[in-house]
């Protein structure tokens, strides 16, 4: 799943290519899924004529602002990604498109023509959104429920911990809610825990304030480590979990270079990878409705 670096580097590409360029034609595929509150006519309708203004994102939602005050609102899922015609895609995200020398690539759902260049859209699992607000999207209802983005405001060590602290759920599962965390997916949030060292189902609200600051600067270090590098894996640092964590299912032991094995577990209902060697697991903090809490019966 394209997680921020990713989302910021096809921002940042469209932002190159497409501000101070109008839109001379627009074809949209017909999929109520993918467009949400809007039709194939619609869209284009709304698209066609506009120029290209400025853009932006928030945690994994990103947009297009356009001419007149309307902002095309994008959003990857699983398989989203964005094309520009003639140029190849080059970053760690194994792509399932076939782009070739046929145009508009397979799975478009939305193309966007500009004087000298077209844009695709691709999604084939067809878990993406796409959407139009009118108004500038950092105020749309899809971005305002965003909690805070690793890059643009992260929070201070002081309210990141209180916020961290009153949460009775695994560190690895808070990352995950973007409602917390914008823009945190399953591979950020393994790396950082693994350079925090700290096990992904240790209980938030069991932290110390020295491991929930940590947590925050290695959130912060690896999420613009990733986007300077413009999500380019193969730049990304040799010591990172992230290159060796996908031996997975591959006939193959996951392990690091020093030989120390990464095992796998389900947190938050996604699969982590740790290194238990270095991540241990704590006993959960005992709560008022843990039984060993309760008072005992007294026997008549």
């Amino acid at each position: 799943m394209p997680e921020l670096p990713d989302v910021e580097r096809a921002r940042k590409l469209l932002h190159q290519r497409c501000v101070g360029h109008k839109i001379t034609r627009v074809c949209a595929i017909d999929d109520s899924i993918v467009f949400v509150g809007v039709g194939k006519a619609d869209i284009e309708a709304q698209l066609l004529g506009r120029k290209v203004v400025g853009s932006g994102r928030r945690g994994k939602q990103f947009w297009l602002l356009l001419s007149g005050g309307l902002s095309l609102l994008m959003h990857f899922g699983m398989t989203g990604e964005v094309h520009i015609q003639g140029e190849t895609l080059s970053h760690y995200r194994k792509i399932e498109v076939d782009v070739g020398e046929t145009w508009p690539p397979q799975y478009t759902k939305l193309e966007l023509e500009f004087d000298k260049m077209c844009v695709a859209y691709t999604d084939p699992r067809r878990l993406g959104r796409i959407r139009t607000f009118a108004g500038d999207a950092s105020e749309s209802p899809m971005v305002a429920k965003l909690g805070f983005d690793p890059v643009l405001d992260p929070p201070s060590p002081e309210d990141f911990a209180r916020a961290v602290m009153r949460r009775k759920t695994p560190i690895k599962a808070l990352l995950l809610n973007q409602e917390f965390s914008a823009g945190v997916g399953n591979w950020i949030a393994d790396e950082v825990l693994f350079q925090s060292q700290i096990h992904p189902a240790h209980f938030a609200n069991a932290l110390s304030r020295e491991q929930t600051d940590l947590i925050l600067n290695q959130l912060k270090r690896v999420c613009v480590t990733a986007v300077e590098v413009n999500a380019e894996s193969k730049l990304f640092p040799k010591t990172w979990l992230f290159h060796y964590r996908w031996a997975k299912g591959r006939g193959h032991t996951a392990q690091l270079p020093d030989g120390r094995k990464i095992e796998f577990v389900t947190v938050g209902g996604r699969t982590s990878a740790f290194v238990p060697e270095v991540q241990m697991l704590t006993p959960p903090p005992k709560t008022e409705d843990a039984p060993e809490n309760r008072p005992k019966r007294r026997r008549k």
